[in-house]
């Protein structure tokens, strides 16, 4: 499963200003199979600076765009402050980097942006700009910022739950990319969303999300979510938010996580899938590897829509069909996270009778947990995590092996096992 991953190069200038070097982003220690192609170096002589301080820098974005691609550099410097006010459709880069040493924030024009951002039907996403193209590096440094404001947002969501909140970061389309070394802070709703794209490896990330009310909460803020997406790479990153610290949607394959450092999330989450129904959702070789995990709701989580009755029709609450093969999460460490595993086919309900009665169409099958350390919450104590599958006949395979996870009270740690074959399932089961 694991080749060889190594994105490099450096680039100078003699620019008055300091120039841009574009770091070296490699791949581990896990790497996919399939290498990324390297990216050759971009002509020092095309660096098109974007003007800062303006009141709205998308314009002079795209501009800079258009004119550095095919082998330049769009540069934010380090310590300017750039404000983007209209939405950019930056889908047709080829062979170009992205510097943003600088901060950009989107400005917080709730009115304008619900009506101007790009729209995606699935769980109806929206981004205020997008990346697609091939061999395009978008990189920090450790200095840059993308700023969402998410305060202004998550108080009209509050009060109003049908404003539609952007996304902060997009891809659609990206293909033998980078990006790396950037901070995100305060997305409207999750942090990133990486579409119908193809090796492209993240690297180095610092992601918050927090609110500066304490009567108002930070809502959704996922990491990372991909779809319709396969051969990603995201690692090394340190994320503190309030959803899914990674999740991967309907048709996510080939993706390895790694190194991360999640607080406050939901866990790392296969899904959900299935909520669609006449959909075929498929999720296979993911690899889930050196997580640290704290003050999480779960930490392995794979979440299936149950089946409906039958003459339903449309449904957009489970139905859907798929499959969910070769998933791993390995050498995991817990700090008070409520459950360490989460396995249900029977999402968004409690009635597990109704989940029995019209099980899910989503086979899940060759899952392995392994090597989980830690401690949980005190929440469900004794319970440790629940795997419950909506028939006996859907899951297959599944098997969980050096779970060394303990619970405050001292108790022995138990797991709910539901249609589940034990035999490959290291865990008190009751």
């Amino acid at each position: 499963m694991f080749g060889t991953c190594i994105i490099a190069l450096l680039v100078t200038t003699s620019l008055a200003f300091p120039s841009p070097s574009r770091p070296t982003v490699q791949c581990g220690p896990k790497s996919p199979s399939k290498p990324f192609p390297s990216s050759p170096p971009r002509d020092s002589h095309r660096i098109c600076v974007v003007p800062h301080g303006t009141a709205d820098a998308g314009p002079a974005i795209l501009s800079a765009a258009h004119r550095c691609n095919y082998g330049g550099t769009v540069y934010f410097p380090a310590g300017q402050n750039f404000t983007v006010a209209t939405a950019l459709d930056l889908t047709f880069l080829v062979n170009v980097d992205f510097a943003i040493l600088g901060t950009i924030k989107f400005k917080d024009d709730l009115n304008y942006w619900q009506a101007n951002t790009f729209q995606y039907p699935f769980q109806s996403a929206s981004l205020f700009w997008r990346f697609g193209g091939r061999d395009v590096n978008i990189y920090g440094a450790g200095t840059g910022v993308i700023d969402g404001l998410g305060d202004a947002w998550w108080s009209a969501w509050a009060s109003n739950s049908s404003v539609a909140r952007p996304i902060l970061f997009g891809t659609d389309g990206l293909h033998d990319s980078t990006i790396s070394g950037l901070t995100m802070r305060n997305p409207p709703n999750w942090f990133n969303f990486i579409s119908n794209s193809t090796q492209v490896l993240i690297s180095d990330m610092y992601l918050s999300a927090v609110s500066s009310n304490a009567s108002v909460q930070v809502k959704n803020s996922d990491g990372w979510d991909t779809y319709r997406s396969s051969n990603i790479v995201i690692q090394n990153s340190v994320i503190h938010n309030t959803d899914d610290c990674v999740s991967f949607k309907p048709n996510s394959t080939d993706i390895i996580v790694q190194g991360l450092q999640c607080t406050g999330s939901h866990g790392i989450s296969v899904g959900s899938l299935g909520q669609y129904q006449g959909e075929i959702d498929i999720i296979e070789n993911i690899y889930v590897y050196n997580i640290s995990m704290t003050n999480a709701g779960d930490m392995a989580r794979i979440k299936i829509w149950p089946g409906v009755a039958p003459g339903v029709t449309g449904s957009t609450a489970g139905g859907g069909s798929g499959l969910v093969q070769n998933i791993t999460y390995e050498m995991i460490q817990n700090h008070n996270n409520d459950e360490v595993i989460l396995l249900t086919q029977c999402y968004s309900t409690s009635n597990t009778t109704l989940c029995a009665l019209y099980p899910s169409s989503v086979i899940v099958k060759d899952v392995l947990f392994n090597s989980f350390t830690g401690v949980t919450s005190k929440k469900y104590d004794p319970r440790a995590g629940s795997l419950v599958c909506s028939s006996s006949t859907t899951c297959s395979n599944i098997a969980a092996h050096n779970i060394n996870v303990t619970v405050p009270s001292g108790k022995n740690a138990t797991y709910t096992c539901t249609n589940m074959d034990k035999s490959e399932l290291d865990l008190n089961c009751i």
